[in-house]
């Protein structure tokens, strides 16, 4: 377990690519629960008010368009053979973050706490387009802007099926 906690820290320092990740239907499986579990731990350490299952709903959106935007990516440059190695790296790499965050909401609060959420977010979207970038065979600044664009369709996508329900759980100004 811990060369695996390393390779996803060497990822997330932008040393390695998804290249070495395990793709075994376990770990994968594991690595899904394990995100939408961090997910809606630090969706309730932001928002408390927000619902569990409203919570889980945004986190599982967030990553189907993820999976879904890397699967037709790779999919385009018929790379689709490296799509388990390419979410097991991103999902492996936003837990190493998200636990990062859950640290940084221990220990820091007000302005300083949201400066960090903005840093933990800023290099959790250059962390997945370094990965994509590796995966897709491009140049960094593509996986980068698709990383980007991803980050953004999922926010439109999360607006669109959740909105109205997100605004009457935390206000028009929270989400």
């Amino acid at each position: 377990m811990t060369a695996v906690l390393k390779l996803f820290w060497s990822i997330c320092l932008l040393r390695s690519g998804p290249e070495a990740v395990p793709t075994r239907t376990w770990f994968v499986v594991a690595l899904i629960a394990a995100q939408l579990s961090l997910a809606v731990f630090l969706a309730g350490l932001a928002l408390p008010d927000l619902p569990a299952a409203l919570a889980f709903n945004v986190a599982l959106i967030n990553l189907t368009v993820l999976a879904a935007i890397a699967w037709f990516a790779l999919y385009i440059r018929r790379f689709e053979a490296r799509f388990p190695a390419t979410l097991s790296a991103a999902l492996g790499t936003k837990t190493l973050i998200g636990a990062a965050t859950c640290l940084a909401h221990g220990v820091a609060s007000g302005l300083v706490l949201t400066s960090m959420m903005h840093a933990f977010t800023l290099w959790s979207v250059v962390v997945i387009g370094f990965i994509l970038h590796r995966a897709l065979a491009c140049r960094l600044w593509i996986g980068v802007l698709l990383s980007m664009g991803t980050f953004a369709f999922g926010l439109i996508v999360t607006g669109a099926l959740l909105g109205a329900t997100l605004t009457a759980h935390v206000g028009p100004s929270s989400g």
